[in-house]
């Protein structure tokens, strides 16, 4: 029994891990009265590091989102999403962090980095780290999202499930973002390579990206005919719902040119 568990880890971690699209979500809990100066840190300095990461191709994609829904107010607010790429990349993610910001900062006054070093140091501020696995992603024609709804599943199998939301789902949004019959912008599917265990309430995700904050509510005409399986997919979920459902707000993002993009 104990050499089967163990096998079926190894393939699970396997089948998640063998697609290499790897991203980090952080999650953190910043005060109202610190918003203002983490948000000016964001802008004026780890935009830069994440720039020159990005030039070089060991990041894919940077942004920060603030949650405007679905929590509880001792959660985390702020969310820094990272694209990483390939494990490569992740496993040289702290050395080459280092880097750029030896290079930011010695394109800086040294009189105002010595003001906001000690406000740089964000870990006082971290809530919790994981690394994804995105598996597939379908995009509206000319899309332009601002919000992002993440819907946690915690699956009885994480592989099997988001293999099945790709496979039913995104022919079906892609069809209906490209005929004009839906408000979303774009949607994809991820699995949870760490944290894993039973002390996680979710080890898989779906995001619904939208243009506007009342897009969330008013994405689908009533009579939508919704396709045929979807009992399927939600009974491989515990519960057969997600365990939670939050919404996201990019304020903060490189775009494809690599240029600083900001709502704040």
């Amino acid at each position: 029994m104990k050499k089967s568990l163990i096998l079926f880890m190894l393939l699970f971690v396997g089948t998640l891990t063998a697609q290499e699209n790897l991203a980090m979500m952080s999650f953190r809990d910043v005060p109202q009265e610190e918003m203002k100066t983490f948000m000016q840190n964001e802008y004026v300095y780890w935009s830069k590091v994440a720039k020159i990461l990005k030039e070089k191709g060991q990041i894919s994609y940077w942004s920060i989102n603030v949650k405007r829904g679905g929590g509880r107010a001792d959660e985390s607010n702020v969310m820094s999403y990272i694209g990483i790429g390939s494990w490569e990349n992740y496993e040289n993610l702290g050395k080459n962090y280092a880097s750029a910001e030896k290079e930011v900062k010695s394109n800086m006054d040294p009189e105002k980095l010595r003001l906001m070093e000690d406000d740089l140091k964000q870990e006082k501020f971290g809530k919790a780290n994981f690394i994804i696995n995105n598996l597939k992603y379908v995009w509206a024609p000319n899309q332009n999202w601002k919000y992002q709804v993440i819907n946690y599943a915690n699956a009885k199998n994480a592989w099997q499930y988001i293999n099945a939301e790709s496979n039913l789902m995104a022919p079906f949004f892609e069809k209906s973002m490209k005929s004009g019959k839906t408000k979303l912008q774009g949607w994809k599917t991820a699995g949870v390579v760490s944290p894993q265990g039973y002390d996680f309430p979710f080890n898989s995700l779906t995001v619904d990206f939208y243009a506007e904050f009342s897009d969330i509510f008013t994405s689908w005409p009533p009579n939508t005919q919704w396709p045929k399986g979807i009992d399927k997919l939600n009974s491989m979920k515990e519960n057969e719902g997600f365990w939670r459902r939050s919404i996201w707000q990019r304020v903060m993002y490189l775009d494809g040119e690599n240029n600083l993009q900001t709502t704040w």
